[in-house]
C-alpha cells in the first residue's frame, strides 16, 4: 500500500474524530490491530502456513 492511500485512508477515519478520547480510542484500536496482523503474520511464518 502506498503512502497516498494509508494518508487517503486516515484523513477520512479522523474525520469522525470529534475529542481527544475519539483520538485515543482509534489510536489503542490500530496499535491493538496492528501488533495482532504482525504476531499472527510472523507466527505463520515461523509454523510455515505460508
Amino acid at each position: 500500500m502506498d503512502e497516498a492511500t494509508i494518508k487517503s485512508m486516515a484523513a477520512e477515519l479522523a474525520k469522525g474524530l470529534k475529542t481527544p478520547e475519539d483520538l485515543n480510542q482509534m489510536t489503542a484500536i490500530f496499535k491493538k490491530f496492528m501488533i495482532e496482523t504482525a504476531l499472527n503474520t510472523e507466527l505463520s511464518e515461523h509454523l510455515g502456513y505460508e
